[in-house]
């Protein structure tokens, strides 16, 4: 493990070599001290067998005399890290780190909590490095990011502006991203401190670019504009800053204005990809074609470049250019790192084509990466559209054999595959045997407990909803549920009005949830508060079950005109509804 530990954000730190050093030259120890007879040294900064960077400097700490209780407990942090027992490791070094404030040992202690991904450690060792050494920029740039992390951001923001004077810009836009990740609060805290950062450095173009970056994150477009054309007044070619002028620009609702000010600009940048990229891009929402052009000319300058070809690939689609997409796809599926989406998407081809031997070709070869479990479905539903359903399970079966980490989704895949294909029991007896591997499994037992009550079979249904409640009391999904069956099923209307009541606490807004609400209220008797209700869901999702619903609560509360319109609605849209149909055959509505 540590042998890999040689950089963090740029530092280079001593290993316990230096320990070794100590201990095999010394001279006769001391009382409880280990005295070493050399001069001070530099510390080697690469770990045990492995060789130095050519780009690597390194950090002349001087070789001190440590207690003998220190060096036991550094060598019992390498040798536990080299046996990847990093909790023992960390503990070890924390110890020392804060015993000795020696800057070597707790830059070695910043390295391993953050390989550990221990943040309250690297923050407490970026803190105590910095203020050991004061003028480490990598201290400071530790501390930068582990302050922003924290959303204490006027604390790292001291420490960017120490590392901007000396010429590193890195810190500052780090802590531009963190802030990404903060409250409004947080960030207009940030934004006050920067009126004080932009008296003492007013033409630092990094300062004015990333003041508009927290402007545009905080919502205030028009004033990040106006820095923008600040920065640009005085770096007119300063790419970042042209860019972010267009993205807030079209942010801003001016679409055309910003693709044509890029286009202005790239007369005078042709070579710039990253900006030429954001103008296809641009393009590519209205004018597919003028997006062809501007990718071609980019993969001119940049042929190797396999993002960019994929992306040519995907505006050929759209303009039906399915051979020259092909043809790129077909390069692509040689590349390792984008094998997996071109076999994909060439899978999608072959399916539009009905080329059956293609199909099972291309979606069988995505075997990793975002598209796996997509061409799982893909090629299933392909094959059980052509008769081959027990084949299409057979080659789900083997796939969980191949790939255990994704049995779950698979034993998903197929249940829904099999639900499609109205075979709901069989689908119930697949999630049955994955709950024998993952009896916890959410997902697994949610999509059991609704094929449950599809078959009417409310008390299994039931069970696995309150499994899931069991692991997870606040889960929203499972208490609407549970809710909604209980409505449908019992009379226990009470205890459901509850249940929906807590999922819409969780979840304000959800129209499904709504519904239920809506729904039990009306098995109440409380129709006015449940066509409310109900009204309100329609209004949010015009879905034909709520529709229904209102429509039965407008018909029991004695407004039939109103009742026979909503379902009126639904029925032009829809005039085979099953569920509207029902309803009224059942009121007897006409």
């Amino acid at each position: 493990m540590f042998q890999h530990f040689t950089r963090l954000s740029g530092i280079a730190m001593p290993t316990l070599l230096a320990c070794s050093f100590i201990l095999t030259g010394c001279s006769t120890p001391q009382g409880n001290q280990v005295v070493s007879d050399q001069p001070a040294a530099v510390v080697p900064t690469t770990a045990p067998g492995e060789q130095p960077k050519a780009d690597e400097e390194a950090v002349e700490y001087p070789v001190r005399a440590f207690p003998t209780e220190t060096l036991y407990d550094l060598l019992v942090a390498e040798l536990a890290g080299m046996d990847n027992n990093l909790p023992l490791a960390l503990s070890n070094y924390l110890i020392q780190a804060r015993a000795t404030r020696d800057p070597g040992i707790v830059a070695r202690a910043a390295r391993v909590a953050a390989y550990a991904e221990n943040h309250p450690a690297l923050l407490e060792m970026s803190l105590l490095w910095s203020d050991i050494e004061p003028d480490n920029l990598d201290a400071r740039s530790v501390a930068t990011l582990s302050l922003g992390r924290e959303g204490r951001l006027t604390e790292a923001l001291q420490h960017a502006e120490f590392a901007l004077k000396q010429g590193d810009q890195e810190p500052i836009m780090g802590l531009t991203v963190s802030a990404g990740g903060s409250t409004p609060a947080q960030r207009q805290t940030l934004l006050d401190a920067y009126t004080d950062l932009r008296s003492r450095l007013p033409r630092d173009e990094t300062v004015l670019l990333t003041y508009a970056m927290l402007l545009r994150q905080q919502g205030q477009f028009l004033t990040a504009l106006a820095t923008v054309d600040e920065l640009l007044e005085q770096a007119p070619a300063k790419e970042s800053a042209i860019m972010l002028k267009a993205q807030l620009l079209h942010q801003l609702g001016k679409k055309q204005e910003a693709t044509k000010f890029l286009g202005t600009v790239l007369d005078g940048l042709a070579d710039s990809k990253r900006l030429r990229l954001q103008y296809a891009r641009f393009l590519a929402e209205d004018d597919l074609l003028g997006a062809y052009q501007q990718l071609n000319t980019l993969m001119v300058q940049y042929p190797h470049d396999a993002e960019l070809a994929y992306t040519l690939a995907l505006v050929c689609r759209g303009l039906n250019k399915n051979e020259e997409a092909r043809e790129l796809y077909t390069q692509l599926s040689k590349n390792p790192n984008m094998a997996a989406a071109a076999h994909y998407e060439l899978g999608q081809l072959a399916e539009e084509e009905n080329n059956s031997d293609a199909v099972l070709l291309h979606y069988r070869a995505v075997r990793n990466g975002p598209k796996f479990l997509p061409a799982v479905v893909k090629l299933g539903r392909f094959m059980a559209s052509n008769g081959q359903l027990s084949s299409a399970q057979l080659y789900m079966s083997q796939l969980r054999l191949e790939y255990p980490h994704y049995s779950a989704q698979l034993y998903q895949i197929e249940s829904e595959l099999l639900v499609e294909n109205q075979l709901i029991g069989d689908a119930r007896l697949i999630l049955s045997e994955a709950l024998e591997h993952f009896p916890n499994n959410i997902s697994l037992l949610y999509s059991r407990s609704i094929l449950s009550e599809r078959e009417n079979d409310f008390a299994s249904s039931e069970q696995d909803l309150r499994a899931i409640l069991a692991q997870d009391a606040n889960n929203s999904m499972a208490l609407n549920a549970l809710g909604y069956t209980l409505t449908l099923h019992t009379d226990r209307y009470e205890e459901a009005r509850q249940l929906i009541l807590r999922a819409l606490e969780l979840n304000p807004g959800d129209p499904a949830i709504i519904d239920s609400l809506g729904w039990v209220l009306f098995q109440l008797g409380e129709y006015d508060t449940a066509i409310i209700h109900l009204q309100e869901a329609l209004e949010k999702m015009p879905d034909p079950e709520i529709a229904a619903h209102l429509g039965e609560a407008l018909w029991a509360n004695d407004q039939q005109e109103e009742a026979l319109q909503i379902w009126q609605q639904i029925l032009e849209q829809h005039p085979d509804n099953p569920i509207i149909l029902e309803t009224m055959q059942r009121l007897q509505a006409e």
